[in-house]
């Protein structure tokens, strides 16, 4: 690869599963340009040159998409914060591209699933009760995109209103120190808890936690009594499962997640494992349906272990549509069919998409 001024005007056609939009030069380069939005004409200049892409940054837009609009954010306007990458396209235009991105991956790995429409159940701001925020040299904020830089944060419209009106105490937690990151968290009482008591596991919204638990719970039979639930945390779908009358086993390796899990639900069995350690052999028992909702990375390592379990149903709720399809094209070559996904908008303003797929033993 290599840095490259050149400049070149091209039509977007779609977003990436990332922060970018993709275009194609009249020789057939893709070119993934940071800034643009689907069905408009660019100006891009060229950042680095790949092998067979580029990646640059829309400097002029000649013919703005549809779905283009100034971002509400002063940060996202200004360009300097790389977090909410899609704000400059509105909710609709978002929701479009995230749908058709779970369609286009699904549709390659599994045809015979029906992909539902993309549910929108979190709203377009305010949403975050919890975060992660740099801080170096009296600075606080998020980095800039591509790099590692921290600019000085004055709002934040995704976090909840009571996160961001607590911004003022976060910068006096971290005076003295150099840098590092410090994390806050609104918790189940309304409290803003900043800095270790704040780095337990959440789900980043509460509707959308409470929208993937209806999902979880829609997919598992009813009659099913003994479920394993892998990478199940501090217990978002385990104890809603255990409270519907399922026998659940639990299997984590984060600590302080089991033992919140274990505080708030003593009568749960569960397993302390790293469920990703490669050339491992899981022998996780029998069941009747594995429920698994694992991190970025997904959930290979499992799947030889899931497989043996003779579980007729698998729930597999996923943060990352590119590993979800590895994992499910996995599945199928072990006799496992894709009844359905469900994508979710469950972080508007960016690329990220939950799913929840529901798959059954042929």
């Amino acid at each position: 690869m290599s840095d490259s001024k050149k400049i070149v005007s091209i039509h977007l056609e779609r977003m990436s599963h990332g922060p970018n939009a993709v275009g194609k030069e009249p020789s057939g380069r893709t070119i993934m340009a940071y800034g643009g939005a689907p069905s408009e004409w660019v100006d891009v200049r060229i950042r680095k040159e790949h092998k067979r892409y580029a990646e640059g940054d829309v400097i002029r837009v000649e013919t703005p998409s549809p779905f283009r609009r100034e971002p509400p954010c002063m940060h996202a306007r200004s360009g300097e914060c790389g977090g909410c990458a899609w704000q400059h396209i509105s909710e609709k235009g978002q929701q479009e591209q995230k749908q058709q991105i779970v369609v286009r991956e699904v549709s390659r790995v599994a045809p015979e699933a029906i992909v539902h429409p993309i549910r929108s159940d979190v709203p377009a701001f305010g949403y975050r009760r919890r975060a992660r925020l740099g801080y170096r040299n009296g600075l606080l904020g998020y980095r800039r995109p591509r790099e590692r830089r921290i600019f000085d944060v004055e709002q934040c419209p995704v976090l909840d209103s009571r996160l961001e009106a607590a911004l003022p105490r976060v910068r006096e937690a971290i005076t003295g120190r150099k840098s590092g990151n410090i994390d806050i968290l609104l918790d189940s009482n309304g409290d803003v808890l900043i800095g270790k008591s704040a780095q337990a596991f959440a789900q980043a919204s509460v509707s959308g936690e409470r929208a993937l638990i209806e999902l979880v719970l829609m997919a598992v039979p009813d009659s099913s009594t003994k479920i394993i639930e892998l990478f199940c945390g501090s217990g978002t779908f385990t104890i809603p499962l255990v409270n519907r009358g399922h026998q659940v086993i639990g299997w984590e390796y984060d600590k302080s997640a089991l033992r919140r899990l274990n505080r708030l639900k003593p009568s749960i069995k569960t397993v302390r494992m790293d469920l990703l350690k490669s050339g491992k052999k899981f022998d996780f028992g029998q069941a009747e349906v594995v429920v698994l909702d694992p991190p970025r990375a997904g959930a290979a390592p499992c799947i030889p272990g899931i497989v043996e379990t003779d579980a007729h149903t698998i729930v597999y709720v996923s943060c990352a549509p590119m590993t979800l399809c590895r994992d499910l094209a996995q599945l199928k070559q072990h006799g496992f069919c894709v009844d359905w996904v469900q994508p979710l908008d469950a972080f508007p303003q960016t690329h990220h998409i939950e799913c929840v797929a529901k798959l059954s033993r042929e």
